[in-house]
């Protein structure tokens, strides 16, 4: 029973990700869209645009767009693991942009995502 209802918890958050993962819903939302239904996950993950970033380890993140830090983590080279704290996690007008490497339990789970997400859970 509670594996069914936990289930049923993810597949209604995942048809809302498109407006949750967009800082500025009332704007835009993540574009290409995540919320279509579709089978294909080839644009899901590091292999979307905005989400590619949210996920990408926060610590990774400067490096991310500019250099080869993308490519090794869509090939794998470059492994993401739990003990890496996803950007997603940390406030800014874009996830993590206010993260601190000095710091780096300042800011932790104070990220635009997780209010959104907490606030449906409700």
């Amino acid at each position: 029973m509670i594996n069914h209802t936990r289930s049923e918890d993810a597949s209604h958050l995942k048809s809302h990700m498109g407006i949750y993962a967009a800082p500025v819903p009332d704007k835009a939302l993540v574009n290409p869209s995540i919320g279509d239904n579709s089978k294909s996950h080839s644009k899901m993950g590091f292999n979307h645009p905005q989400l590619g970033p949210m996920l990408c380890p926060v610590k990774f993140l400067i490096k991310y767009n500019k250099d080869p830090t993308k490519e090794k983590i869509q090939a794998g080279s470059l492994k993401v693991t739990a003990a890496l704290w996803p950007a997603y996690l940390y406030p800014g007008d874009s996830p993590g942009k206010d993260f601190d490497p000095d710091d780096i339990i300042k800011g932790l789970f104070r990220g635009y995502l997780l209010s959104c997400v907490c606030i449906f859970g409700l």
